[in-house]
């Protein structure tokens, strides 16, 4: 006979991660899914490293190539920890994310940022997102600045509506708790049907949630930046 969860002990192992979640300090990850693109990451975890408040593990995943762009953030001597993880073959989009995401919830973190490594990030992205999330599991803002690059055209819209973007905000400025992100980790694993990640974080994920989209406005999204 195969074994039953104990409604019981699944009770009791929710009220114990509640009470890590509330009463110890927070331990903040960042996964920044990377391809082809070292001059972009570098920027991107130097933003990270001069929050505000810091996190604790930067949490980066290239993939596609086989030559390891590791250099690019070997020099830095910055106060989170740098980990580099490497997958010489293109993966699937959901398995982008899913890898960082799987080895921050191992290493304990109690909140996730969710980066994009060609945006930009406000010194206080991580202290605002904190702020938010300490009511509720997952937070995105729907409203956030637009920058274009691109030869022809240098454009900076302040206020551009991302509502109609799953999760109903800009992607690349979410961030959640430790029961979202296992949430979302099964979700990814078992997912067949969404071509974007961020479709399930939005369409499949945070139904089950307390979800805040506020006007944080602490990312600024780059789509000239390829990817």
């Amino acid at each position: 006979m195969p074994d039953k969860k104990d409604p019981a002990l699944a009770s009791f192992a929710a009220q114990v991660e509640a009470l890590r979640v509330t009463h110890l300090p927070a331990k903040v990850g960042v996964m920044i899914p990377t391809y082809n693109r070292p001059d972009l990451l570098r920027l991107c975890v130097m933003q990270f490293a001069a929050q505000s408040r810091a996190p604790d593990i930067i949490c980066v995943h290239q993939n596609g190539v086989s030559d390891s762009y590791r250099w690019v953030v070997d020099d830095l001597k910055v106060a989170p920890q740098i980990v580099w993880l490497h997958t010489p073959v293109q993966l699937p989009q959901h398995q982008w994310y899913s890898i960082p995401l799987n080895y921050l919830i191992e290493q304990g973190c109690s909140h996730v940022f969710w980066a994009d490594h060609g945006d930009l990030y406000l010194r206080d992205h991580i202290d605002k997102g904190l702020e938010d999330l300490r009511h509720v599991d997952f937070a995105a803002s729907p409203r956030a600045a637009l920058l274009f690059t691109a030869a022809t055209e240098y454009r900076l819209d302040p206020d551009h509506d991302f509502s109609a973007t799953p999760p109903g905000g800009l992607a690349a400025g979410m961030c959640f708790n430790r029961r979202f992100a296992r949430g979302l980790l099964a979700d990814l694993d078992q997912d067949d049907s969404h071509m974007y990640t961020h479709d399930v974080v939005g369409q499949v994920t945070c139904p089950r949630f307390r979800c805040r989209f506020n006007e944080r406005r602490t990312a600024i999204h780059h789509p000239n930046a390829p990817h």
